[in-house]
């Protein structure tokens, strides 16, 4: 008969429209689930509180279910190379991020389970402290001569103590010519000169 549908078809119809709506469902769920998840684990009340010596910083957040989580942190947004984690899994986390340089900018993400917490992939950030870096000016110290004293003239009343204080080019009789007999007047200690040496 023409217009009688087989038993074979609604068959066939019934499981299409059970899969459709199983598919659908079972969309509904995971997007659930999915959502779900991230919703009880994304980081709530979230502060980053660096050290007064700029060495360490903790950061601290609230999450709706109990979690071990993790934040990986770094001083260049691309490549987060340093970690720390909870000890245990808790709703109240408190991570204490170490071996900090004093007066950067950190950034960091949290990481739970397969759940990327990242600021929309801007990354989370702090400043450290700590002392002003101190930039050392090096003090010229001038340099003194030293100071030579020359032994002073000898006067006709004194006599030298030394001869290595005689020079040839000092008039120890102050004849006003300089000679040899100047010389030997010093290191002598006389000073009576004739009038043919002092010409010498």
């Amino acid at each position: 008969m023409k217009g009688k549908i087989s038993l074979k078809t609604i068959i066939i119809f019934a499981i299409l429209v059970l899969v459709l709506v199983l598919l659908v469902l079972g969309v509904n769920v995971a997007r659930t689930f999915m959502g779900g998840a991230t919703a009880d684990y994304e980081p709530q009340n979230l502060t980053a509180i660096p050290s007064a010596d700029g060495g360490t910083a903790t950061i601290s957040w609230t999450t709706d279910k109990e979690a071990t989580a993790s934040v990986f942190y770094g001083t260049n947004v691309a490549s987060l190379l340093l970690m720390a984690e909870d000890s245990a899994a808790a709703t109240d986390h408190n991570i204490l991020l170490t071996n900090l340089r004093t007066n950067k900018t950190y950034y960091y993400k949290i990481v739970v389970g397969e759940d990327v917490f990242d600021n929309e992939g801007a990354m989370f950030s702090f400043k450290t402290g700590g002392a002003a870096e101190v930039v050392v000016t090096p003090t010229v110290i001038p340099t003194v001569a030293p100071v030579v004293t020359l032994p002073a003239a000898s006067s006709p009343s004194s006599t030298p103590t030394t001869t290595a204080a005689c020079n040839q080019t000092t008039d120890y009789n102050k004849d006003g010519v300089i000679n040899t007999l100047d010389y030997l007047v010093c290191t002598r200690g006389k000073l009576t000169p004739t009038k043919s040496a002092s010409k010498i």
